[in-house]
Formats: C-alpha cells, structure tokens, sequence
C-alpha cells in the first residue's frame, strides 16, 4: 500500500483525496470515523497534535506506516498521547499496524476504517495486551474506583499474534469506566480477548456521566483464555456481541460485574468450555444464545442470575464430551445460587437440559425441551442421555421442565412446598372465601379454615 502525504489540500493517499476532503464528503473513510467525527471535521481547521481544533489526530501523521512490516508502537503511542492532552479522536486509516502494548487514556477515542479494514497486530515477542488502559498492572484486582473514563475503542481489528507470542497476549485490557467498545473484532489471542475491570463504587464526583460500559457488535473468537473476560464495571450492557471457539468461555461475567444486561449476544465453539458463565450477582440476559458442541451453555453460580428467552443448542455429545444445556453450581456464598429465573427452551443437550447440582432455591426453572439423546454408529439412541434433568431442585424452587406427553424421564413439574407460621386467629376473609392458617393449641399445631361467617374447621392437628 502507498502512503501518499495527507498533510494539505495537495497531499493524497492512495485514491488521490486529501484527508479532509475525505472527511468531508462521507465513505467508507468518514464511516469508520464515526458520525460525531464527521461532524466535527466539517468546521474549522484539522488539528493533527491534539493541542486544538477538533483533537482528531491521524496516525500517519505521527509516523505511522501500517505496512504490517513496520514496529509502529512508538508511532501510534504518540499519536494516542497527543489526542490525550485535551482529548480527541485517533484515526487508523487502512493497514495493518504491528505494535507492542498501547496506553489508552481517559477522553481518548480510537477509530478505524472498519474490521477489515484497520488492524492492529500484536508483534512478535511482544506477549503482552495490545491496548490497556493507563495504570492497569497497578490497579487490576484493587476494586479501586480509580481508572480511565469516556474513551472508545471502535470499527478495528485486534490480532493477538499468539503463534508469535508464546507467553502472554491479550487483545484489550481496562480498568476503567465509562467507556464505550463497538464493531471491534478480538481475536488469537495466547490469553484472553476482552478483559474489563472496575470497583464497586456507586457513588462518582460531580460531574459524572455514569460508570457503564456498553459493548456492540464486538467479535471475539479463536483465543486460548475467555473471549470476553468482564469484572466491571457493574451495570454494563452488552448488545448483539459474538464470541466463539475460544479456548476457556466465551463470555464471563464475574467480580463486580453485577447488574450487567446482555441482549441478544451468541457464543458457540467446540473449543469452548462455557458459553455464558454468569458468576456475578443479578446478570440479565435476554434472547441470547448458547450454542456448545461439548461443554456447558449457561453456567450459574451466583444469586438472582436471569436467562429470558433465548435459546440453549447442544450436538448431542456424550462423555468424555459431556454436554450440560443449564448448569447451577456452588458460589461464592454458601447460600448461592439461588432466586434465579430461567425462562429458555434448550435442544440436543447429550448429558441433559439441566443440571440442578448446587441449586440452593427460591429459584423458577421453566425450559421446553427437544431432546432425543445421543445415538450410536447403529443409530440407536443411547440409554442415559439426551436426559431432561440431573440433580434435585431445592424445595423452594419452582420447575417446569417438558417434553410433550410419554418423556416421564424428561418431564419435571415441581411446585415448591411451604410453610405456614403459628398466628392469631386473622380476621374473617370476605364472601364466597375461605382464609387457611396454622394456630397453637396447647403446644400442638394446628391447620385451620376460617369461613366468612367466622367458623373454623380443623383439617389436621400435629399428633
């Protein structure tokens, strides 16, 4: 690729259009900047230092060669460090960019030409992430409220390179908040794809724009770790985002990551262990997908975890390839998981559709199976699989597990059993009603029926 000059009205690159009047005129250029960029570089002068104007700042001009050749770290570092000084945006124009880490600042905004357009590769011997946050070796496991703020990264590709880096790479690392991730695809990586950090904080001084992240249309896949590795910050949304084949899960949300909401995001790959693995209180996902050839698709380990619709595929694998359509097990606090809400249907899980295993209760599991189990090099199912359910739910737990009429070992529909507490006699229910309620006498319990005229009717005394 020929790198013309961009500098002035009569510097071109390589299809003879100066910068700005890219900009100006809109295309695949001005698409990958974003539409804020655009409308900013339609007045006033083009600042390439960050120092004023409108803080956009281009690559090249820092001596960026994107040739896929070149070590372009030291380049891109200051290109990054100029748009940090009052804030602005670092345009990528087309290339591959090899690079060892790059400090994201707080108000600093990176924008490709577009995934298969701009793509920053991790150099070899590099092993370590390609972008992280300003401060991030010092803060990662603190839950400080510390960080960088109101950065994106947007409409680029990250190459993990791990063929080349044998010890260590990641695609992005922050610790931070507020910030935003869209059309950014993630992938080889020796360690994770995404890895996102932040404390618990509630509470941000004045001014604040809220502590949230929000994920779009990121693509994580073909990682040895988690594609997308989330801790933080708490509250997050995830929007249509894909991860698949990676060699750990494809999504973790764990730490303080809690509140998080996931809407129609997928994960599949027979790499991947896990699909979703939701190890943090008060997750949400709705009309996701979990689709696992081997492994687990939703794995819960914390309280009131929500799986909304959606749907849970698996390829009717038996052991050693166990397959679990949705799996409870044990949390951080003895009494976890429990008071979660599972609304899915889930189809051609090998070893079963649910595995209630550490269930604690208080929790509604209502899935619609098609489970026809696993058949042999005969074509006759084997016996034990393609089960509905494994483990006993808690008393305290409502379920509603079927598969149409004549799968008894498909089929569970279980209310939860509860108590009633010694009281006063209550007051009279109204017309056509009858109130129920325990009362004490003479130390033994009995289950009562109060009728509107205020007669009561013992149905059965403790012997």
């Amino acid at each position: 690729m020929a790198h013309g000059n961009l500098d002035g009205a009569s510097g071109t690159g390589t299809s003879g259009v100066s910068r700005r009047n890219a900009l100006l005129r809109g295309g695949a250029v001005a698409a990958g900047l974003g539409t804020t960029a655009v409308g900013v570089a339609t007045v006033g002068p083009w600042s390439s230092d960050g120092s004023g104007g409108q803080g956009v700042v281009d690559v090249r001009e820092h001596g960026a060669r994107g040739d896929g050749r070149s070590d372009d770290t030291a380049p891109l570092q200051r290109a990054i460090d100029a748009a940090g000084r009052a804030g602005g945006i670092v345009f990528f124009p087309p290339g591959t960019y090899l690079t060892g880490r790059l400090t994201l600042r707080s108000r600093v905004h990176l924008r490709g030409s577009g995934g298969d357009a701009t793509i920053l590769r991790l150099r070899a011997g590099a092993n370590s992430a390609i972008l992280e946050s300003d401060g991030f070796s010092r803060l990662a496991g603190t839950r400080s409220d510390q960080g960088i703020t109101l950065f994106s990264v947007r409409d680029l590709t990250l190459d993990g390179n791990k063929e080349q880096n044998p010890s260590a790479g990641y695609g992005l690392r922050v610790y931070g908040y507020g910030y935003e991730i869209s059309e950014v695809i993630v992938f080889n990586c020796r360690n994770d794809g995404v890895v996102s950090e932040w404390g618990p904080a509630g509470a941000l001084p004045a001014p604040s724009h809220q502590m949230e992240a929000r994920l779009s249309a990121v693509r994580t896949h073909g990682n040895d770790g988690h594609g997308i590795n989330f801790h933080g910050p708490h509250d997050s949304m995830f929007i249509n985002c894909l991860t698949f084949e990676n060699g750990a899960s494809g999504f973790r949300l764990a730490g303080d990551s809690m509140g998080t909401s996931m809407v129609n995001c997928h994960a599949w790959g027979i790499k991947q262990n896990i699909s979703f693995d939701l190890a943090a209180t008060g997750i949400s996902c709705s009309n996701c997908y979990a689709d696992l050839n081997g492994g687990v698709g939703v794995r819960i380990s914390r309280n009131d975890i929500r799986w909304i619709g959606g749907l849970v595929l698996g390829y009717n694998h038996t052991d050693p390839h166990p397959e679990i359509g949705i799996q409870f097990v044990p949390g951080v606090q003895p009494e976890e998981p429990s008071g979660c809400l599972v609304e899915s249907k889930v189809v051609n899980c090998g070893t079963a559709a649910v595995d209630f295993g550490a269930e604690r209760g208080l929790s509604s599991v209502r899935v619609s199976l098609s489970q026809p189990g696993a058949v042999d090099a005969d074509g006759r199912r084997i016996p034990g699989t393609g089960r509905g359910w494994i483990g006993t739910p808690a008393p305290t737990t409502l379920v509603e597990i079927t598969q149409g009429l004549g799968h008894p070992d498909k089929n569970l529909v279980v209310r939860p059993a509860f108590d009633l507490r010694a009281e006063a006699e209550p007051a009279r229910p109204g017309d056509g009603s009858v109130r129920v309620f325990a009362r004490d006498v003479g130390g033994r319990t009995q289950l009562c029926a109060l009728f509107p005229s205020g007669a009561v009717q013992v149905l059965a005394t403790e012997p």
